[in-house]
């Protein structure tokens, strides 16, 4: 079976089951579970050393796992994949002395699905010095120089760690834009993200990651349909009190529960859930 008809067949072009990582003495992730479907943009949220970027690292192979069982395209991590996979890590480390006509040539030979028209189209509208050394971009047009790369890559999984850091608003929102493009073109995209009130334009799933545990994953959509927001001294007759959200909390309610409070943004589901004693 070649590439093309596994990803054609991949309901889930990612899964993690159960996986865990150690360092040394510290546990960093225990039993992370979570699925993402082809053409949907999943978002990976948790605070600073939750162990978003460590299971990022699982699924690459950059680090070995302890634990679990990690499948993209419906197989284990090989090299072969690579080729459909783009990735903008956390770090925005370049290649020493490259320029951008260097990436261009570097990654036009290995991406087979390369799309010069849109590389081209974006460098251009932002003005890139095509000869400079990437190195020597500001921190904010290294993270759109990586972002345009791998959306210029053709390939069909997306890796976009923090994609809109550092970036003015204007071009955050134009970046989003592009992201929901590559998506309706039936590409997937994986995004660690602190930026939970941008998340919501974009994003259609998500899993919250808090201490190396995911404790809630859904779809933006059910989520909302699933949960309440209610105030102070309201009572709620069904359902489960998740977390505190400001002044009020966050209950997840049962179907005939649904008329209290107000529905959540979805803020508040991950600031209810970070607040929640799971």
């Amino acid at each position: 079976m070649n590439m093309a008809s596994i990803i054609e067949e991949s309901v889930n072009v990612l899964e993690v089951k159960y996986l865990s990582k150690r360092f040394t003495n510290k546990q960093v992730l225990s039993d992370i579970s979570f699925s993402i479907k082809k053409g949907s943009i999943f978002a990976l949220i948790g605070p600073n050393g939750a162990g978003k970027t460590t299971t990022i690292k699982c699924i690459l192979d950059a680090i070995s796992k302890d634990g679990g069982e990690i499948n993209i395209f419906g197989e284990p991590f090989k090299p072969l994949l690579k080729k459909q996979i783009a990735v903008v890590s956390e770090d925005r480390r370049v290649f020493r002395n490259f320029t951008a006509n260097d990436y261009e040539k570097l990654w036009s030979t290995l991406y087979e699905n390369w799309d010069r028209r849109t590389y081209e189209t974006l460098m251009s509208r932002y003005n890139f010095d095509l000869s400079q050394k990437v190195q020597e971009y500001s921190i904010g047009m290294k993270t759109l120089f990586f972002v345009i790369l791998a959306i210029s890559s053709g390939a069909q999984l997306l890796i976009l760690d923090e994609p809109t850091q550092h970036l003015d608003p204007t071009t955050r929102f134009e970046i989003m834009g592009l992201i929901k493009s590559v998506s309706n073109e039936g590409r997937t995209i994986l995004i660690s993200s602190h930026e939970i009130f941008e998340l919501e334009e974009y994003a259609t799933d998500f899993a919250i990651i808090k201490s190396g545990v995911v404790i809630y994953a859904d779809s933006i959509d059910e989520a909302k349909e699933k949960h309440r927001v209610i105030g102070k001294g309201e009572n709620f007759l069904s359902g489960t009190a998740i977390g505190i959200v400001g002044d009020e909390l966050l209950v997840k309610v049962s179907e005939e529960a649904k008329e209290i409070g107000r529905y959540p943004k979805f803020n508040d589901i991950v600031v209810g859930y970070l607040n929640s004693r799971t």
